[in-house]
């Protein structure tokens, strides 16, 4: 069975993030299932996170922040969510640009189901401006 894919906001391919600003993504990955298993990656840095990295895993909600240490902001770096639906069926992806005065901007959100053997990713480029 292939993964479907359903758009609430659909991924733009690249986001704008000014972090000489305070801009930075919030990230979080919202499972429903015993066990979720994911990764997100960066082309520069490789593995940033997987669900084993969470102290609170398994759990059916995860959050973490990218491009708030000034080490991680890279130009052109693309990041990508591996998916796996071993033990979960249904993921929801969303990405949001937030700034230092609270402001949020949803820039993606997407839910996936998936059978046992499915696998699914998916990425976008940051654009430093």
């Amino acid at each position: 069975m292939a993964v479907t894919r359903t758009n609430t906001v659909q991924n733009p391919g690249g986001v704008k993030v000014k972090t000489s600003s305070g801009q930075f993504l919030h990230f979080r990955l919202d499972a429903a299932g015993p066990k979720p298993l994911f990764s997100f990656e960066s082309n520069v840095k490789g593995v940033l996170f997987q669900n084993t990295d969470f102290p609170n895993d398994p759990t059916s909600s995860y959050e973490w922040d990218h491009l708030k240490n000034p080490s991680d902001i890279q130009q052109l770096e693309l990041l990508e969510l591996a998916l796996t639906f071993l033990t979960n069926a249904k993921y929801t992806y969303t990405v949001e640009l937030r700034d230092s005065v609270g402001t949020n901007t949803t820039v993606l959100q997407i839910s996936y189901d998936g059978a046992p053997t499915d696998f699914a990713a998916e990425s976008f480029r940051v654009v430093i401006v």
